[in-house]
């Protein structure tokens, strides 16, 4: 665990580097779903951050972190299937 969370620190501070804000990203699409990779998946107060995408085979390709308010979508996250590798989804839908 302690390992993911190293990993995912590193990420982060490598995207925050050279990215546009992760939030603006997400926001900037119309799709009414996300997907991620459920063990990318952390909670911190009222965001989740995950490597959201609009669709699950890009969720199951792309590993770029971004977040989304809790308040931007309508459940927790749900179950959504597996990628080919074998990884678990979850889904968020908009409001």
């Amino acid at each position: 665990m302690n390992k993911k969370l190293c990993v995912l620190a590193a990420t982060l501070a490598a995207v925050a580097g050279c990215a546009a804000p992760p939030a603006t990203r997400v926001a900037a699409s119309s799709s009414p779903s996300y997907y991620c990779v459920k063990e990318n998946l952390l909670a911190s107060g009222d965001r989740l951050q995950c490597n959201w995408q609009p669709t699950a085979d890009e969720a199951c390709k792309f590993a770029d972190v971004s977040v989304m308010e809790r308040g931007s979508f309508s459940s927790d996250p749900q179950p959504a299937g597996r990628c080919n590798t074998g990884q678990w989804l979850v889904r968020v839908t908009r409001r």
